[in-house]
């Protein structure tokens, strides 16, 4: 391989985006660390509003009426931390942040530039990495997002991922080193492109558990109207207890291609 392009690669492996703590004190009261927080996984689709949802998110037009009717989805929702997929660009997310007043960092996949993924948060974001999990193919590159909070004192990871349907089992396997918790719980979050049951997610469901598992009804919760049940939530049921999860709901807005789902858990 070309020396620039290990060069490259390395500081994609390595390195982290650009930290943006823009959230204004308001008379919101901050959640206790022993309190209930709110997880959302929200592929927007490059925010295109009502396109064809397996239109290319390249192609797909992105207006201010459709961001601002994902930012109402969110916030209808009112999570406390949110991984969104298929973004196009830092202005996207740096809309959506500054529409909920959230925190929020924005990476891209490798070697595309044009898009990537965010992770956007009610509390203190304090570090922040990437890390290749799939190059090239048909689906093109894919990172992993980790961005590390500082919730009044206690360390949280949350970790964005967006899977594609080749190299899945590679994927796999280089999203699992990421899962340890090492300075506090880990919450993993993202498009799956497949159903938790799916016999390669095999590693990932032996150390975590898709909190749409952890509820009552588990066959009629998290099930989206477009792809069904792959945007997923993983926690750790030794550190947390899921309350409540469903898929994210678009009726304040009008477009079909997003997807998601939301969790609510108690921090053990």
């Amino acid at each position: 391989m070309h020396k620039l392009t290990l060069i490259l690669l390395s500081a994609i492996l390595l390195g982290c985006g650009n930290i943006h703590n823009i959230r204004k004190t308001d008379t919101h009261a901050e959640k206790a660390v022993t309190a209930e927080l709110t997880f959302m996984t929200f592929n927007i689709r490059a925010a295109g509003g009502m396109q064809n949802p397996v239109s290319s998110p390249d192609l797909v037009e992105e207006t201010k009426e459709s961001l601002t009717k994902i930012a109402a989805a969110i916030n209808s929702v009112d999570p406390d931390f949110i991984g969104l997929q298929e973004v196009r660009g830092i202005h996207q997310a740096k809309f959506i942040a500054e529409q909920l007043n959230l925190n929020y960092v924005y990476a891209v996949h490798a070697r595309e530039s044009w898009w990537g993924q965010a992770v956007l948060s009610r509390y203190k974001i304090i570090d922040v990495r990437t890390k290749i999990i799939n190059l090239g193919g048909k689906y093109g590159d894919r990172i992993a997002l980790m961005a590390t909070m500082d919730i009044n004192g206690k360390k949280l990871r949350v970790i964005n991922v967006d899977f594609v349907p080749e190299n899945y089992k590679g994927q796999v396997n280089e999203t699992i080193p990421l899962l340890n918790p090492i300075e506090g719980p880990v919450v993993l979050l993202g498009d799956f492109s497949r159903r938790p049951e799916y016999a390669k997610m095999v590693t990932i469901r032996e150390r975590m558990m898709a909190a749409c598992e952890d509820v009552e009804n588990y066959e009629g919760q998290c099930i989206d109207p477009v792809y069904v049940k792959i945007d997923c939530i993983f926690v750790d049921p030794n550190y947390v207890k899921v309350l409540a999860a469903e898929p994210v709901s678009m009726k304040h807005g009008d477009t079909t291609a997003p997807t998601g789902s939301w969790a609510t858990i108690k921090l053990k």
